[in-house]
């Protein structure tokens, strides 16, 4: 889909009236009555956090290994194609299966469900990292207390994955297992007894492994700060899983769930951060979307989730998060970022706020902006970076549903060149259509950005306007 009409006659004028009027610093230009406008000053000298080259990543659950053997698989080039997009990432694999599936090494068993992982699964899952280029965070089975066969697992994925494999996690939200994967109460000390049973057990097999964890439930710093404290120095990595809202049964959840800042989640990702911090550890989003529960329809697969996603990866950043891995794989998740059906795969919503993030944030080293107007009444982020050439990106992000704004950008450096590429769609509520840079995702799973909107200038302020239900990548040179 073309950029829409309005919203380029809009950039464009306000671009245009940048250049007039703009020279007299003190009257930002408001290209519309009806557009709201926002004044922002960016320090481009005072960087921060470089956000790493593989904070993206997707979390598949260990089922697929075992019921779906050409997903992962290296001769799936449409998905191989979509995560290459991505450039460098992390894959996970785990989820609630992971405690469901032992190892069975040569033996599939008959079990009509599948639920047990073979060396053939392993294998085509070193193929298919080898193909993509990511290291894997791997999950073992803690559900089942046996850590004689988890060394035995963790051997062999060891031994196949080799510099593909990132780390091994002992178990999927092992918080909840409490009258689940054990008797009674499941309480941190039984966890934390469990959890190194299982890493000596591994150790002794396979001197080389390397651990993360606690992989907990959304919102559990206890378990987190108790995790860290007691195994800080036998972890690469610490993370836990978020989740916006939930479950997606709950009749009353509906797009403002999605759309509207959750303020748990600030107070979530500050935790995180200053526990890794503390113990010089990065920590990372292991799983994580937008509606627990596989995912709602009309709002997980939808538009309005990749304004959500964008805003949600800079979030994990800005509080020195290492990345994110979304949630999915196949027909059954409605949010999950790539889908699957009737052998036809498929680049959905949230997929490109990953494109956006991908070209607007990875890799750089983040600023912060400084707000001379704003309401606390109006829904919209912006975000900015500075990039390893000196470019000054911002992304903005308008979570409106109503409302559009004009963003005048005053910078503390003369900009020359002035692009945007924007994440669109026909509606918040769209799940086909969408674009990200005048472009969509082809057949065959290719992206290339289309020519982007690109104005010349010689200032040092300028004004883009982000309509309603949309969102814009801005490269300032």
């Amino acid at each position: 889909m073309n950029t829409p009409r309005f919203a380029v006659l809009v950039l464009a004028l306000s671009l245009c009236a940048c250049k007039k009027d703009l020279s007299d610093t003190n009257r930002p230009t408001r290209p519309d009555p009806a557009v709201i406008p926002v004044t922002l000053v960016l320090d481009q000298t005072l960087t921060g956090y470089k956000i790493p080259h593989i904070f993206e990543g997707l979390s598949y659950e260990t089922a697929l290994l075992t019921q779906d053997p050409d997903y992962l698989n290296e001769s799936n080039t449409v998905l191989v194609q979509l995560l290459k997009n991505l450039g460098k990432g992390v894959l996970r694999i785990g989820g609630n299966s992971s405690d469901e599936i032992d190892w069975g090494a040569d033996d599939a068993g008959t079990d009509m469900l599948h639920r047990k992982l073979t060396k053939p699964g392993i294998d085509r899952l070193a193929a298919f990292a080898k193909a993509i280029k990511w290291p894997v965070l791997f999950g073992l089975n803690l559900g089942n207390s046996n850590p004689a066969e988890a060394a035995n697992e963790a051997a062999y994925v060891h031994s196949r994955l080799q510099s593909s494999l990132y780390a091994f996690q002992s178990g999927n939200e092992p918080d909840f297992f409490g009258n689940i994967h054990r008797q009674g109460k499941y309480i941190y000390e039984d966890y934390q007894r469990d959890w190194r049973g299982y890493y000596n057990a591994i150790k002794r097999q396979v001197p080389g492994a390397v651990f993360a964890g606690p992989d907990m439930m959304p919102f559990n710093l206890r378990w987190l700060h108790n995790f860290t404290k007691s195994n800080h120095d036998k972890v690469v990595m610490l993370d836990g899983h978020y989740y916006n809202n939930g479950p997606a049964s709950n009749p009353s959840i509906g797009l403002p769930d999605v759309l509207v800042p959750n303020n748990r989640m600030a107070t979530y990702l500050q935790g995180m951060s200053v526990i890794a911090s503390s113990h010089g550890l990065p920590f990372r989003i292991s799983e994580g979307n937008s509606i627990w529960g596989q995912g709602k329809p009309g709002i997980s697969n939808v538009f309005a989730s990749a304004l959500w996603a964008l805003d949600f990866m800079w979030s994990v950043a800005e509080n020195k998060g290492q990345g994110v891995n979304f949630h999915g794989g196949g027909v059954r998740f409605v949010y999950t970022p790539i889908n699957t059906a009737n052998g036809v795969t498929t680049a959905k919503p949230l997929y490109y706020a990953m494109l956006a993030f991908k070209y607007g944030a990875v890799g750089n080293k983040i600023i912060q902006p400084r707000f001379l107007n704003s309401s606390a009444d109006d829904n919209y982020s912006v975000h900015a970076c500075v990039s390893p050439d000196n470019a000054t990106l911002v992304t903005i992000i308008n979570k409106e549903t109503t409302k559009d704004f004009s963003f005048t950008i005053q910078l503390s450096n003369a900009a020359s060149n002035i692009q945007v590429a924007r994440l669109s769609a026909p509606s918040i509520t769209a799940n086909t259509g969408v674009t990200f840079a005048g472009s969509t995702v082809n057949s065959d799973g290719s992206f290339e950005p289309a020519n982007p909107e690109e104005y010349r200038t010689n200032q040092k302020s300028f004004t883009v306007t982000v309509p309603a239900g949309s969102a814009a990548v801005v490269t300032v040179r």
